[in-house]
């Protein structure tokens, strides 16, 4: 066979690019010609995608097209090996979301976190989108600037460095862009609202004698908040309720169905408590607000003897509360309580500006330099429920008193004839916002090109994100003031402190006047600050040619410094001289002082050194049914300023049957090191209700009730120990962990790729993912019973746990520590055809994955407690993207499909009684259908329309779904109509 050295001649991306099949089309004459091999690299030995050993899955700029996506994240989420990451949609703090998170668009292979992708943008790693953690946000890189996108399953810390423990999300940026491009789009859906704009600006031109090119691009877009109450199915909230009289497989339902839960402890236009004839303490001294009696509910669900009342939304008259039906004390289906979803954002709104701007010059034909520069910048925003709930739950009633000028007439007339001066109201409180600002900087310099017959590539590059988040939140001592209103001389209502400052706060009906707003509202601030500095020097060739072909080897050295602080508002900081939060904000006030919080600053860096290599050695060549065999091995030695030293592997096995078969596997050890947050959060302390597993009631429970009895005795706790903590709340302790080690997965994948004849593709890959020592954080209750339901007592635990010397609980740590475990395995299947046509031709794509397993162990001594959520509606078993377009030189008509299969509703069930017999705790598959039209008005003129969700597809009126999210959509129907000019 004749051989040519393999020399790397390009750019850093191509040397770091994950492993891919690409299939790309061309219209040209209107003939589809067939696919070419691309030359990539899924190492850092340049290589073909053939013969690539590892599987992976490619998003070309046909698709990126074809999704009409503006924001990269958006199609990211869509992808079949994602989930669960962070949007628009999951940032919502209805959805699960961490109002902070909003404006990023995180990346989650296999839904195993985020923390455990790594992004690289052109094969180098981009500095993280918010401070403490790794993930990258992907709004930050340019969607129509990407060539394509690859994505690496299992872990490749060996090639890439640590974090790619679940696999690696490569983004290949457009080279060598001439000429001027100019995209402006605009949308809404289809009830004229979420509307959004996108403005892009694209210019490039070659110098130089063409030596040098410069590119430009230039971003702005604009999306609009669409609150919950937009849409009325995803307002309400569906929910089992269940039964009090609930018993295990006696044949009746152990759950009622809420169409709409609502929660008959409060209410947004207010619930009025007033004592009747009937009240159980008259005669006493004890009043509505303070008594030893239960809590007190809409309907007096206990009998004590009270009435109650609310401020009707529609019309604002006073009249009786209504609580619902199928009442199960609080919550109720209907009625006047506190609907919870329709203070939050259903799509959170985001206003983006990004510039990029990159370059490259051939100094000789042997050397190039290139730079790359970054300028990012995202302001968005979440809302969210309130910082404030006034129930007899979690936080106090607040006293009507009759003089107070915002009483209902009618509420007076009652009081009076009752004798009454003080009635109680429950309500919900100043709704949380949260408005984040973050800009991002970053910038590469570097060279590449030929030393001798070898390749080289060297760079250095700096990043850094400068973050404010700004939380609406409540001044307490002044909210409590300005609700305590009275009238002057004049009849004006005042506050009855007499400060002439406060403004009077009228809680019922949300009907507080902006000075009263003005006087009691608080934002806080917190900053944040990320900086990542890289330095690389790799170098790769060809070391020696066997009979069967050349050994092909990389190696190289890193260095990466990464530094994060994060400094919240002080008034969120605040604690008193006893160590416990001072509650100065509603955020931070629990419903005794004992649960009041504080967050202190965050701060901390670390740096790694690494050194690296690769090797390909090819073993067998040109015999009957091994056209080729090579084996692939990779392997790295880090040491990390914090963790220590650590060394990661990858062996790999590519046989070609023939040049239309080729199977190939790997096996390797991939390593996510601990982020600043979790090493360097600082000690903080609240309280917090916990389950004492030692006390005489829960000496019973846990797997093994012997060993739970066993070790109690053990620690000197008797048999008949009443614990304090089974009445009232105990100090709980977070805090950061300097002993962390880093993670460690095995991962193994086994392939077979298949080009039976040209325009035809076809990859099936299984893949296994199993994580060791994982980084979490249990609660208080967990560390508890952790520590005494082994067959000994757990050392790891225990010490976690502060106990006085009469055995109650002083304070529990709940640190990070290496205790959890992942085991996720599944198939991917990516298929492609192209087929040519008289006028033009149609392309077709498959992406799919099978997901077998997704357990997770938060302690894996318990191999009971595994939870699969395989299968479930977060993990559905099969997620698919199909696509399809047709294409001529005038005109494109494409269509996709985002696909999810029928999924278990609740897994964790093991009663055949726990739902209505209607219900058969399933998902329904899902399906949303997706339109792109482009025509082209001449060759520099093309207009184009996006339909999203074409057939109005809602989510399955179920918990937890009704609402959205990445998979199902709850938005509705969209329409986005652009025009793009180039010249």
């Amino acid at each position: 066979m004749n051989h040519k050295k393999t020399m790397l001649a390009l750019t850093l991306a191509q040397m770091f690019a994950a492993p891919m099949l690409l299939a790309q089309q061309s219209n040209e004459q209107n003939t589809a010609e067939p696919m070419e091999s691309i030359t990539i690299t899924g190492s850092r030995i340049n290589r073909t995608s053939a013969q690539m050993s590892t599987p992976t899955t490619i998003v070309d700029a046909a698709t990126i097209e074809l999704s009409g996506a503006k924001n990269i994240g958006d199609l990211i989420h869509q992808l079949p090996a994602l989930a669960n990451g962070i949007g628009a949609v999951s940032s919502s703090d209805g959805n699960g979301g961490n109002k902070s998170d909003a404006g990023l668009e995180l990346a989650n292979l296999r839904g195993l976190g985020s923390v455990r992708t790594l992004v690289l943008v052109d094969g180098r790693r981009h500095v993280p989108g918010s401070a403490n953690e790794s993930a990258v946000d992907l709004s930050m890189i340019p969607a129509s600037l990407i060539e394509r996108i690859e994505i690496v399953t299992g872990g490749a810390s060996a090639i890439y460095g640590a974090d790619a423990v679940t696999g690696v999300v490569n983004f290949i940026l457009k080279k060598n862009f001439t000429g001027v491009e100019i995209d402006v789009s605009a949308g809404q859906t289809s009830k004229s609202d979420a509307k959004q704009k996108d403005f892009k600006l694209t210019v490039g031109e070659n110098f130089a004698n063409d030596k040098l090119n410069t590119t430009l691009h230039l971003n702005y877009s604009d999306r609009d908040e669409l609150p919950m109450s937009a849409r009325g199915y995803a307002n309400a909230n569906p929910a089992f309720a269940r039964l009090g009289t609930a018993k295990p497989n006696d044949g009746i339902s152990d759950t009622v169905w809420h169409r709409d839960q609502r929660f008959q402890a409060l209410s947004r236009e207010g619930l009025i408590y007033l004592p009747n004839a009937k009240w159980v303490l008259a005669g006493t001294p004890f009043d509505i607000i303070n008594n030893p009696l239960p809590p007190t509910f809409g309907g007096d669900p206990f009998g004590l003897g009270y009435d109650t009342f609310t401020i009707d939304r529609d019309n604002g008259k006073f009249r009786p509360f209504v609580s619902g039906t199928n009442c199960q004390i609080v919550p109720c289906d209907g009625g006047d309580g506190f609907q919870t979803p329709e203070s939050n954002s259903l799509l959170t709104p985001s206003t983006r500006y990004l510039m990029d701007f990159s370059s490259h010059y051939e100094v000789s034909d042997q050397h190039s330099l290139y730079f790359d520069a970054k300028y990012g910048k995202v302001e968005a925003a979440a809302a969210g429920q309130a910082s404030v709930f006034h129930d007899d739950n979690f936080g106090p009633l607040i006293p009507l008193r009759i003089d107070n000028p915002f009483v209902p007439a009618e509420l007076k007339q009652l009081m009076t004839a009752r004798g009454i001066n003080v009635a109680a109201l429950a309500v919900v409180g100043r709704p949380l916002r949260t408005d984040n600002t973050r800009e991002t900087m970053q910038f590469t310099f570097g060279s590449k090109g030929l030393i001798g017959e070898y390749s080289y590539d060297t760079f250095f590059q700096h990043g850094e994100v400068d973050s404010e988040l700004v939380s609406q939140d409540t001044l307490m001592s002044r909210y409590y003031e300005a609700l305590d209103a009275t009238t002057d001389a004049s009849g004006k209502a005042i506050c009855r402190s007499r400060n002439s400052s406060c403004a009077p706060w009228n809680a019922m009906y949300n009907q507080v006047s902006p000075e009263a707003l003005a006087y009691v509202g608080v934002d806080l601030l917190t900053t944040e600050k990320v900086e990542q500095t890289l330095a690389s020097y790799s170098i790769n060739g060809d070391l020696a040619e066997l009979d069967a072909g050349i050994i092909g080897f990389a190696a190289g050295v890193e260095y990466r410094k990464e530094s994060s602080q994060s400094t919240p508002d002080k008034l969120a900081q605040a604690i008193d001289a006893d160590g416990v939060g001072s509650g100065l904000v509603g955020s931070r006030t629990g419903a005794t002082r004992a649960q009041n919080s504080y967050v202190k600053p965050t701060s901390g860096e670390y740096d790694v050194k690494e050194l690296f290599g690769e090797l390909i050695v090819p073993l067998l060549s040109d015999y009957t049914l091994i056209d080729s065999l090579e084996l692939e091995a990779a392997a790295r030695v880090s040491n990390h300023s914090i963790t220590g030293t650590d060394s990661t592997y990858k062996l790999a096995l590519n046989w070609a049957l023939t040049d239309k078969i080729r199977t190939r596997a790997t096996y390797s050890l991939a390593v996510r090191a601990p982020n600043i947050a979790e090493l360097f959060a600082p000690d903080s302390i609240s309280g917090a209700r916990m389950t004492d597993p030692c006390h005489a009631a829960n000496r019973n429970g846990g797997l093994n009730p012997a060993q739970r009895q066993a070790n109690c005795l053990a620690l000197g706790i008797p048999a008949n120990f009443i614990s304090e903590a089974s009445f009232g709340t105990r100090s709980v302790q977070t805090r950061g962990n300097r002993d962390l080690k880093p993670e460690e997965a095995t991962t193994y994948t086994l392939g077979l790729v298949w080009l039976p004849f040209d325009r035809f593709n076809l990859a099936l890959d299984y893949w296994n993912i199993e994580i060791e020592d994982a980084i979490t954080s249990f609660d208080a209750s967990d560390v508890l019973s952790n520590c005494v339901d082994g067959a000994a007592l757990d050392p790891k635990f225990c010490r976690s746990v502060s106990r006085r010397a009469d055995g109650n609980i002083n304070l529990v740590s709940v640190a990070n520590i290496n205790a959890s475990k992942f085991i996720a395995n599944g198939t991917d299947l990516d298929l492609s055809y192209s087929l040519p046509l008289s006028a033009g031709s149609v392309d077709t794509s498959l992406v799919l994955t099978y997901l077998g397993e997704r357990e997770f162990w938060q302690n894996p001594e318990f191999q009971s407690n595994a939870l699969n959520d395989a299968g479930t509606s977060r993990y559905p078993h099969v997620r698919a993207l199909l696509r399809a377009a047709y294409r001529t030189d005038t005109y494109t008509i494409g269509w996709t499909m985002n696909y999810a299969s029928k999924s278990t509703f609740n897994k964790t069930t093991l009663n055949d009684d726990a739902y209505p017999d209607w219900f058969d705790n399933k998902v329904a598959s899902y399906a949303k259908h997706n339109l792109f039209l482009n025509y082209n008005i001449s060759d520099d003129v093309s207009t184009y329309l996006n339909i999203d969700n074409i057939g109005d597809k809602k989510p399955q009126y179920l918990p937890g779904i009704n609402q959205g999210t990445l998979i199902y959509d709850a938005v509705g129907r969209r329409f986005n109509l652009g025009v793009k000019v180039k010249f």
